[in-house]
């Protein structure tokens, strides 16, 4: 990495450890993709995640609200899958006797505490992106719920007669339409903004068809080439520098014991 630059003052001046510095890099700051970029996090694998280790079979997102399953296959020859628990379990995905291939990443909102970069040095030269948006990709486990659904159905079928009888006693109800007051709305737009309503709209978004392309793909190089600035211009400061990183990380002198 070739890296110009002078520096103009020392690590003293900045109230610092003497400590040499030994090149000042540009900075440049991008937008093509700050609306774009997600930073996808995953809980459950431990240190680098290689190329191509995580190429799902099929990605969705609900561009609405932002939300992504990824569904990852599984290797069913490993002598580590239990094929008879993996047939039981397949009804969860499939009605034609298919083993459970798959398991499904569900991205999970997380608090954003920290503002995240995505950053690509390029002949001496930093350029950042900022990432709106941060999520956990988590297993999903609703294959088991439409596995009990499917085990619930069959037992009602054998209840049939008697759910016949059940719905003929079902009586029809008259609605009756009320302007409502003041109090009313305002408990309305309560119960809209509450977590029951939001989680009720996020389950009626369909799910779009995600196109995925892995890391060293021509697509993800195309992708990755916006992430480099164009028109270089210089950003005109109204602070000088320690008024700036004070601003940023606070005092600038160490607490040196």
């Amino acid at each position: 990495m070739s890296v110009s630059g002078t520096p103009s003052r020392s690590a003293e001046a900045y109230g610092l450890p003497d400590d040499e510095i030994v090149a000042e890099i540009p900075v440049y700051l991008t937008q093509k993709l700050e609306n774009q970029l997600h930073f996808l996090q995953y809980p459950q694998k431990d240190g680098t995640i290689t190329p191509g280790e995580l190429q799902p079979r099929e990605a969705r997102i609900k561009p609405i609200h932002g939300q992504i399953e990824l569904d990852i296959p599984l290797d069913v020859q490993s002598p580590m899958y239990n094929k008879e628990r993996g047939a039981e379990l397949g009804v969860g995905i499939s009605d034609s006797g298919r083993l459970l291939d798959i398991t499904t990443l569900l991205s999970v909102g997380i608090p954003q505490n920290s503002e995240y970069l995505a950053g690509v040095m390029r002949d001496g030269e930093l350029h950042l992106t900022a990432i709106k948006k941060a999520i956990q990709l988590r297993p999903s486990l609703r294959y088991l719920d439409r596995v009990a659904e499917k085990d619930l159905a069959a037992k009602k079928m054998e209840h049939s007669d008697e759910e016949e009888e059940v719905k003929k006693e079902v009586k029809t109800q008259s609605v009756q339409v009320t302007v409502r007051s003041a109090q009313a709305e305002e408990a309305l737009r309560q119960q809209q903004s509450s977590i029951a309503y939001v989680q009720q709209k996020l389950e009626e978004e369909p799910w779009s068809r995600l196109a995925y392309f892995d890391v060293g793909t021509e697509e993800s190089n195309a992708v990755h080439a916006d992430l480099i600035v164009d028109n270089k211009e210089d950003l005109i400061s109204k602070t000088i520098p320690d008024e700036y990183l004070t601003t940023v990380i606070g005092s600038i002198t160490p607490d040196i014991l």
